[in-house]
């Protein structure tokens, strides 16, 4: 697929939070004094989305310092509707925006699992044009959710009774370009596709911060759910085979280690942020261009992407004293074995340090490790997969 796209819907008036609404919008309100809509913006950006469109409704204009920000590789544009007219009218007003197929958030949810997951249902279950996240749920509302249930391998509304599980849906979905021929002007949009819709049970903690009771839990969620552990890879003679001695010049000489892939879908999969952490000082010697450099990383993305996975972010040193190009000639606190790039990951991301490993095959990581305060464990094995699958705890 194209580059990820997605769509935050913050339109509506919440109006079952009372007077907390009255004045600012329901996205916009503040857990633990930073704004709902900041949590999730950076959650989706982390995953890799290069563009996200806010849909904006109820006192919208709030939202404008949002328009054109960038968090890490990801846009952010904004459009803001005179008229509300469902979710479905939300995005059929902005459907020449959509140049691919592209995601969809609630703008008043989270829920905490690995997003990337529903395009690789899209290309297990081929035949839909809406992926849903589902989750089950004790109903305590019966105008609060659309309900689901399999019948038949088949995924159709299903009528909620009270005090009885039932899958609801996730705030979450993936969805194809070609959906957007199904929109109406006004209404839902997951109604829509009552016949071309399927979904996905996830078991990760969710909320939505649309009642009193769920807002005011919002700040306990935030803090248990969104630090994480991590594990920091080196990339050469870890993630990627290399001989001694040898650079990775370009993306075709980036061959794979077996299992590398999989241990990093499966680390999504279960709440890990994934970091690489690499010297490159091939770039500052000349030996490596850094547009061939940047290749290098696009393959990655691009590869994983393919399985429904994803790097929180890739870290690289260029620097070097013996550098021949002159912006990268320095002695640098990046570079490895000092622990600057992990250090880095501490501020960008709220890592959890118990827990976390950096997984690297020389002692050069091994010190990075033991400075930055994180356990350490040297692959020398074939399968990287089995590896961590057995080393970590």
């Amino acid at each position: 697929m194209k580059e990820l796209t997605a769509i935050i819907l913050a339109g509506g008036k919440g109006s079952r939070l009372g007077n907390l609404t009255k004045i600012k919008p329901k996205p916009l309100l503040k857990i633990n004094n930073k704004k709902f809509l900041d949590y999730l913006i950076f959650d989706i950006a982390r995953f890799g989305f290069k563009k996200i469109i806010i849909i904006a409704g109820y006192k919208g204009t709030q939202f404008s310092p949002y328009k054109n920000k960038i968090i890490f590789d990801c846009k952010i544009d904004l459009f803001i509707e005179k008229k509300i007219n469902g979710t479905s009218g939300a995005i059929y007003k902005i459907k020449n925006k959509i140049k691919s197929d592209f995601f969809i958030f609630n703008g008043d949810t989270m829920f905490n699992f690995n997003y990337l997951d529903l395009l690789l249902l899209s290309k297990k279950k081929k035949g839909y044009k809406i992926y849903l996240s589902l989750r089950k749920e004790i109903c305590k509302d019966l105008k609060r959710y659309n309900s689901y249930k399999f019948l038949n391998k088949k995924l159709i509304s299903h009528e909620k009774k009270i005090n009885k599980k039932v899958l609801i849906s996730g705030g979450i979905a993936f969805c194809k370009k070609m959906a957007i021929k199904n929109l109406k002007k006004i209404g839902d949009f997951e109604e829509c596709f009552k016949k071309k819709i399927t979904g996905k049970v996830y078991d990760q903690k969710f909320i939505d911060i649309g009642t009193p009771d769920d807002f005011y839990s919002a700040p306990k969620f935030i803090k248990k759910n969104f630090p994480k552990r991590a594990i920091f890879f080196d990339r050469d003679g870890v993630l990627n085979k290399i001989k001694s001695g040898k650079y990775v010049i370009n993306k075709n000489q980036f061959k794979w280690t077996k299992g590398a892939k999989e241990i990093i879908k499966f680390l999504n999969d279960n709440n890990y942020f994934v970091f690489i952490i690499s010297n490159q000082a091939g770039i500052g010697k000349g030996f490596i261009k850094i547009e061939d450099y940047l290749g290098i990383e696009k393959k990655i993305k691009y590869d994983l992407l393919e399985i429904g996975a994803h790097i929180d972010k890739i870290y690289f040193c260029p620097y070097h004293e013996n550098a021949i190009i002159k912006k990268y000639k320095k002695k640098s606190f990046l570079r490895k074995p000092n622990p600057g790039m992990i250090f880095k990951s501490f501020k960008d991301f709220q890592v959890v340090k118990k827990g976390s490993y950096f997984i690297g095959d020389s002692e050069t990581d091994q010190i990075a490790a033991k400075r930055a305060g994180v356990k350490f464990l040297m692959f020398k094995t074939k399968n990287l997969f089995k590896f961590v699958k057995e080393n970590i705890k």
